[in-house]
């Protein structure tokens, strides 16, 4: 006759935050709450229970043309966790705030750093630079500018009418710093953001707490974040936890 199998160890005491969740899907209420907690997921560690609070369609024409859902997910934001063996760990949790440095050696160093102090959770967050300003950049570090008359030396070429550009360049490298994190042994989860960083940062901040914010930018001479304050900015609406990474060029 063989063993019943060991009752499962009960999480340590937990805290828990509810947010709601709209969903909305052309097939069913099934798949809309599926888009829901699919997104969530990327963005939001730890889903535990999603309950569904409403249901509705979107009617046009005497026809339905979506099928909507609202839902309440809780998640875990506390920093306890069991490991395999039964002990529970207090872990750190860290904003990774990065665009063109995202995967660079300066941000690997400071993300490296953290996880050899102890159990951490990293959020990567790339906001959606618009694609004028990458070029601005570009124009900055290869062709440089006449600090008198502000002209600028060489030829970007034509910039695109729509910024599919610059969210497809912070997808590129939010996967490349996701990849980084998970060689590297960490379990992250990640997001495009808002073009304005203090914007993307501030939804974030909203639905999830952390122990520290990295934020990794440019030399000084060609970021556009550091000529517009952000990382002061930062600091004077989020405290102590802002930390700068300045890629060295």
């Amino acid at each position: 006759m063989s063993e019943s199998p060991a009752a499962p160890r009960r999480d340590p005491v937990s805290v828990y935050r509810v947010v709601q969740l709209v969903g909305t899907s052309p097939e069913s209420w099934g798949q809309a709450a599926v888009a829901a907690i699919t997104e969530a997921a990327k963005s939001i560690p730890d889903l535990r229970v999603a309950q569904v609070v409403e249901l509705d369609t979107a009617v046009r024409d005497g026809i339905v043309a979506a099928y909507r859902v609202r839902l309440k997910v809780s998640y875990r934001i506390d920093r306890r966790r069991r490991t395999a063996t039964g002990e529970t760990q207090v872990v750190r949790r860290y904003l990774v705030v990065a665009n063109q440095t995202a995967g660079g050696p300066a941000l690997s160093q400071a993300i490296t750093e953290r996880l050899e102090a102890g159990p951490a959770e990293f959020h990567v967050l790339v906001p959606a630079t618009l694609s004028r300003d990458y070029a601005a950049a570009r124009r900055l570090a290869t062709f440089g500018v006449d600090p008198t008359s502000g002209y600028t030396f060489g030829d970007v070429g034509t910039l695109p009418r729509t910024d599919e550009e610059g969210q497809r360049r912070a997808q590129e490298r939010l996967d490349e710093q996701l990849l980084q994190l998970i060689q590297a042994g960490a379990s992250p989860t990640g997001e495009v953001g808002d073009a304005d960083p203090i914007a993307a940062i501030a939804a974030v901040l909203a639905r999830s707490d952390f122990d520290e914010i990295l934020l990794s930018t440019l030399p000084a001479s060609v970021s556009r974040w550091l000529r517009m304050d952000l990382p002061a900015r930062m600091a004077r609406r989020w405290g102590a936890k802002v930390v700068h990474v300045a890629d060295e060029g």
